[in-house]
């Protein structure tokens, strides 16, 4: 039944507005695309269950989250809670929030992110694992965003294979077009925390194997391990080559993406990353590895192309490739950008998340 006032609805989110991890970069990009089309249909808040601050004020963040739950639901105020949900300490404070909902008679929709999730659910306690089982469990709805995390909360809780719902992770369309490049090299970008999750040393190696005679520049930006990767271009000799520029801002990370032709992004683990996203949205030619749900958005041969994770001489050849092959590389990007606006644009994502919410608030599962 469709209600005829707008949903209300609380996203547990951790660190809150404008922060730089993908699960609050994507519940702004909700929040903002609900206040300025859907707001008839839906109404949002922020529910910040860690905050920004120093570990240490993580309890007393978690506990105001609490008194917020409680007093939107005495006010008529909530409608469902949107649970975000990472591992480690982040799943267990979603199981103990998962169950105030609950006795508040709040439903809840879990969103499954975090790229240890699989480790972390079967290696966890008895007492953790009973904890996180029950937080999937007692849940509406459980979204994920690939068939990976689906098989994976089906082996731990598969009653409730009838409310899994995959649901990629959406993006803001381009907002301008790529620049053309202005003196003929391949431009070559990674987006990222630097270090050995993400691949950056295999990716810093593979570009020292290329040739000396390719034309191609580097910028490899975020943080994490940024000194060691600037270390090792050096000793590499490409130094002339590749940008290491640290952590960018919004602005400076379109600026990379607008001047880029490659996108590039070797991770040993992951969910579903935004930045692939955003690349395919600007219509770059993608080269990852097939971890976590990547290998559900890319095709390899037809949006991008996929290696073997860790692998350094086949990272090496398939950049070699597309700097050689223009015509793959245009291909690859035309069908990333045509794949986003279908897919993974945020405007497509948003109508059917509030459908999600509509049939999971009614009614509460007993």
């Amino acid at each position: 039944m469709v209600s005829a006032r707008p949903i209300k609805v609380m996203i547990a989110t951790p660190f809150g507005e404008h922060q730089r991890g993908g699960i609050d970069r994507l519940t702004d990009l909700i929040v903002a695309k609900i206040s300025e089309g859907h707001s008839a249909h839906a109404g949002v808040s922020r529910l910040v269950t860690r905050g920004p601050g120093a570990r240490i004020m993580a309890p007393f963040v978690f506990g105001r989250a609490l008194a917020r739950l409680w007093i939107a639901k005495q006010r008529g105020d909530v409608d469902i809670l949107h649970i975000n949900v990472a591992a480690d300490g982040s799943a267990i404070r979603k199981a103990f929030l998962a169950r105030f909902a609950r006795g508040l008679g709040i439903p809840y929709v879990v969103h499954l992110h975090g790229s240890r999730f699989q480790e972390f659910w079967p290696s966890a306690s008895p007492r953790v694992r009973m904890w996180v089982d029950r937080l999937f469990a007692e849940s509406s709805a459980v979204i994920v965003l690939g068939k990976v995390w689906s098989d994976l909360v089906l082996a731990h809780v598969p009653q409730v294979q009838s409310r899994i719902i995959i649901l990629p992770n959406a993006t803001l369309p381009a907002d301008f077009a790529c620049d053309a490049p202005w003196n003929g090299s391949v431009r070559i970008s990674f987006l990222g925390e630097l270090g050995s999750r993400k691949g950056t040393p295999q990716l810093v190696e593979a570009l020292g194997r290329l040739n000396g005679d390719l034309d191609w520049t580097a910028t490899i930006a975020g943080n994490g391990k940024i000194q060691e990767t600037k270390a090792r271009v050096e000793q590499l000799g490409i130094a002339d080559r590749v940008k290491v520029p640290g952590w960018l801002d919004a602005e400076a990370t379109k600026r990379v993406l607008r001047g880029s032709d490659v996108f590039v992004l070797p991770s040993f683990a992951e969910n579903l990353p935004m930045s692939i996203l955003e690349a395919f949205a600007y219509g770059l030619a993608v080269v990852a590895t097939p971890v976590g749900a990547v290998a559900d958005v890319i095709i390899d041969g037809t949006n991008g192309l996929l290696v073997p994770t860790g692998d350094v001489d086949a990272l090496a050849s398939a950049l070699r490739r597309l700097i050689v092959d223009h015509r793959l590389r245009v291909a690859l990007g035309v069908a990333a950008k045509a794949d986003h606006a279908s897919k993974y644009e945020i405007g497509v994502y948003v109508p059917r998340l509030i459908e999600i919410w509509r049939s999971a608030a009614a009614p509460l599962h007993s």
